[in-house]
């Protein structure tokens, strides 16, 4: 079974992203912050991780760049502000979605099923 690891503070969107890759049949792991994430990254492997940006304590932007010294596993960033895309572009780190807040969820489920499958 697929694994998908999502990263994001708000528990709300949380659960809702739990409930979108569970219908398509994968399994989610949520981290409440990025260091959390960062640490289950270290631990096991994931086929698609979903991550916020901004978030307490360390943001996605910091998160990305320790995040690529560990995987390579493709990344969907959310946000809800639609002006960091160039932000994260130019960090240099590839990302294969950018999803700004808030999304359709079937368009999300569909790119998910692409990306993973």
């Amino acid at each position: 079974m697929k694994k998908v690891l999502v990263i994001d503070d708000e528990m709300s969107i949380r659960l809702l992203l739990r409930e979108i890759i569970e219908d398509i049949d994968m399994e989610v792991f949520e981290a409440e912050t990025a260091i959390v994430g960062l640490k289950m990254l270290e631990e096991r492997n994931f086929d698609l991780i979903i991550m916020d940006i901004q978030m307490p304590q360390m943001n996605g932007l910091d998160a990305m760049r320790k995040l690529r010294e560990i995987t390579d596993a493709p990344v969907f960033v959310l946000t809800a502000f639609s002006h960091l895309e160039g932000v994260v572009e130019n960090l240099g780190v590839e990302i294969q979605e950018f999803i700004e807040k808030p999304f359709d969820i079937d368009e999300l489920a569909e790119k998910i099923k692409k990306q993973v499958r």
